[in-house]
């Protein structure tokens, strides 16, 4: 009995540990606050991150269209939307990994994505810069499918950011 609870508990704390989100707000020195109410539009959205799928792949797909609709759908859902400002977004490492090779090896296979948003005001001028990377380092069956959710999850981190940012001090 106590083996098969020590069993569980390390289980528990592979998948716990196999998933992680950093983020920061750094305002632009010398700027002004982002007003929220002024509200948040996509801008644009580069590919840096010289990721390309193989020929043929049929799970080929456009990383900054992936990343554009996702964030369309976050500031959505946070209730940012607006033409205040731009959100522009620079993806800077992309790894679609392998479920069944995390399955296999915690560690092994993960999927990453790592970006840069920048808040640009209406004279394009940037504001603030939210640097964001999702890693899914463990798992199985449940993170199939995360090389596309993964966009999901960051953009939603950060909408989340933008809409609470760190207080002054």
């Amino acid at each position: 009995m106590k083996k098969s609870i020590l069993l569980s508990a390390f289980i528990l704390a592979v998948f716990m540990a196999g998933c992680g989100t950093k983020s920061t707000y750094i305002q632009t020195p010398g700027t002004q606050a982002v007003n929220q109410a002024d509200g948040f539009k996509v801008g644009k959205v580069n590919d840096q991150s010289g990721f390309q799928f193989a020929p043929n792949d049929a799970d080929a797909f456009n990383l900054a269209d992936a990343m554009t609709a996702a964030l369309g759908t976050a500031l959505t859902n946070h209730g940012l939307t607006g033409a205040g400002y731009s959100v522009d977004v620079n993806i800077l490492a992309y790894s679609p990994g392998n479920a069944f090779a995390r399955w296999l090896i915690p560690g092994a296979g993960a999927t990453l994505l790592s970006v840069e948003a920048l808040i640009v005001d209406k004279n394009g001028d940037q504001a603030a810069k939210i640097p964001v990377e999702r890693h899914i380092s463990a798992g199985g069956g449940f993170t199939i499918g995360a090389y596309k959710s993964i966009f999901g999850d960051v953009a939603q981190e950060i909408a989340a950011v933008i809409k609470n940012p760190p207080k002054a001090r």
